[in-house]
């Protein structure tokens, strides 16, 4: 979930991810006057926060998938599981799977947008940890704030985005600072790396809000999903000799739960609150992810929960809110 984007009177912007949050996350937004701008109701509010929790999650899970499966490989089943129930979505409620004219090559595009920013994502988790990673990911909106700005014609920085951008960078501050010297092994490459899959994810953003005003946001996403599921896959037979690969019972249930759960689920829950509800309320609920992800992580990794991350995690969540409430 994103701080919010105003352009023509509408906000337009990731909701992934999929955390990686996503790549899930980033190609649902707010497209037109369609989308209802009804009030919270309490089921509406349990489903955004539901969804919240789930994202946050999203680290931890690829932790476990990563025991006995290599990176890409990894994220390639979570892919296909994914594509197969955005595809069900699409189906489900009539929208075209199949490209229209014009749309290749801003499907290409976007789908190499996913490959490089999801790559990096993982190998951040691969080699950093699960707690840093949620909240690193969750800096992103300090790039679209600045990246807006000046690329979408109509989408100034606003005081709310400012402030809570400067959290975000003050958070991440605040954990590179705390943290400096005690990174072990690879940790302090996987911390740099997911700070540069935050900024992917920033430009990410950017580029999805003018494609989702051409394209359906359910086809982009299942498109996106399906070429980088096929190009994860290539890339782990030839490279990380997947075709060997034992996998554990826990790493295949990580797998699926997040193609399932944080793939499809999110992504259809996610747009039938979009499609009711303004953008900018149900994404004042993202501070929750950067919040559980670190808890999570800390209970079923055994991640050390120091000072400098929990000041990280509470000034990115912080800046989520104050974005979307001012």
């Amino acid at each position: 979930m994103a701080f919010g984007s105003t352009a023509g009177g509408h906000t337009a912007h990731s909701a992934v991810a999929m955390s990686e949050v996503f790549a899930e996350e980033t190609v649902v937004g707010e497209r037109g006057p369609d989308l209802g701008s009804a009030r919270l109701s309490a089921s509406a509010v349990l489903l955004a926060v539901l969804i919240a929790v789930i994202w946050g999650t999203n680290p931890t899970a690829l932790k476990f998938a990563l025991l006995s499966l290599p990176p890409m490989g990894a994220v390639g089943a979570r892919f296909v599981i994914a594509s197969v129930g955005v595809w069900v979505w699409c189906r489900a409620t009539g929208v075209q799977v199949r490209p229209q004219r014009g749309e290749a090559l801003w499907l290409v595009a976007a789908a190499a947008f996913f490959i490089v920013q999801i790559s990096t994502f993982t190998l951040g988790v691969y080699w950093g940890t699960a707690g840093h990673s949620i909240v690193l990911l969750h800096t992103y909106p300090f790039f679209v704030v600045i990246m807006a700005h000046f690329l979408i014609p109509g989408d100034r920085a606003t005081p709310g985005r400012v402030v809570g951008a400067i959290a975000a960078f003050v958070g991440v501050v605040a954990l590179f600072v705390g943290e400096w010297g005690t990174w072990e092994g690879t940790q302090l490459r996987g911390d740099l790396i997911q700070l540069l899959s935050a900024f992917l994810l920033g430009a990410q953003v950017v580029f999805l809000k003018h494609a989702v005003s051409r394209i359906d946001p359910s086809r982009l996403v299942l498109w996106e999903m399906a070429i980088g599921a096929a190009a994860f896959f290539a890339y782990s037979l030839l490279f990380e000799n997947l075709a060997s690969a034992q996998p554990e019972f826990i790493s295949v249930a990580a797998v699926v739960y997040q193609g399932i759960m944080i793939g499809a689920l999110c992504f259809t829950v996610w747009t039938w609150l979009l499609r009711r509800h303004a953008a900018s309320l149900i994404s004042i609920f993202g501070f929750v992810s950067p919040l559980v992800g670190v808890f999570v992580s800390a209970l079923a990794l055994g991640e050390p929960v120091t000072l400098g991350l929990t000041v990280a995690a509470a000034l990115v969540a912080g800046g989520i809110v104050v974005a979307n409430l001012w």
